[in-house]
């Protein structure tokens, strides 16, 4: 496992330890209760410094009595993704952040995005997501496994079994992006079936839009059934982060509903969508 350890194993791990002071419980009982354990195993557990095995979570997760959903969430945030096919083959080419957001991806009930340069990718044409991928990636021969990886993670949206929630808010200056002809149309075109679908929402904020948070930059909050397992993913050039402290979450939560509320209404949003496009055909 790398030296910082992926954000889902930090978010286990800290429940883990939630848990057992929740319940009163020194690390010498814990041991003692739970086949298998020692005192260093336990502390690595806690502070995400080995692999964290999904019977072991299971196993403590059940002696700490925890709530059946919240339990259900954590042990099934360690398990591989439900379609490893598509994605196992890349882990080695992939960037550890990433691959947690594919798997936190499957895990959330609900995301809420603000892109202030592109289309999100959970939205993007492969033709899109392939013009956008080469101009950032040096090494040619990895582009189209990339745009396969970003193609494929949009299956949450239209999984049979609870598709995942989204609520996008776009910039309007990222409808306007220079591309190969019939690129941009038919990537407007996507929005516009993809806002159709009724687990999709997608606002434009206008480029005469007064100063919002949206401002520091493009973030996406990832939502959980349990509220206290939400973050944030920060998107940047050069390096990505996650936030997970509670508190910082909320500040995004206030955030994202300041730059909705700043943002066309979803039939103005449609209405602009349209007429860009149809300005490209």
């Amino acid at each position: 496992m790398a030296a910082a350890p992926q954000v889902r194993y930090r978010r286990v791990a800290a429940e883990l330890q939630r848990l057992r002071k929740k319940q009163g419980k020194s690390a010498n009982e814990v041991v003692a209760a739970v086949p298998g354990l020692n005192l260093v195993k336990l502390s690595r557990y806690e502070n995400a410094a080995v692999q964290l095995k999904p019977d072991v979570v299971k196993a403590l997760l059940d002696y700490y009595e925890c709530e059946k959903a919240l339990a259900e969430v954590l042990v099934e945030s360690l398990r591989a993704p439900h379609r490893t096919g598509w994605v196992a083959g890349l882990q080695q080419q992939l960037n550890p952040l990433y691959t947690d957001l594919i798997r936190l991806e499957e895990m959330a009930v609900g995301q809420k995005a603000y892109e202030a340069s592109f289309i999100p990718g959970l939205l993007q044409t492969r033709q899109y997501a392939h013009a956008i991928i080469s101009s950032a990636v040096i090494k040619p021969a990895s582009i189209e496994e990339r745009v396969d990886v970003r193609i494929n993670r949009q299956w949450v949206l239209t999984r049979a079994e609870a598709p995942l929630q989204l609520w996008a808010v776009i910039h309007e200056s990222a409808l306007s992006m220079a591309a190969a002809p019939g690129v941009m149309a038919d990537q407007l075109e996507k929005l516009l079936i993809y806002s159709s679908m009724s687990n999709v929402n997608i606002q434009i904020l206008p480029a005469v839009a007064p100063p919002h948070p949206g401002m520091n930059g493009a973030f996406a909050l990832l939502e959980f059934p349990q509220r206290d397992l939400d973050l944030v993913l920060l998107s940047g050039m050069l390096t990505s982060n996650w936030v997970e402290e509670r508190s910082q979450v909320d500040l995004f939560r206030g955030a994202f509903n300041e730059i909705m509320a700043t943002a066309l209404d979803l039939e103005q949003s449609h209405t602009l969508i349209k007429e860009k496009r149809d300005q490209l055909k």
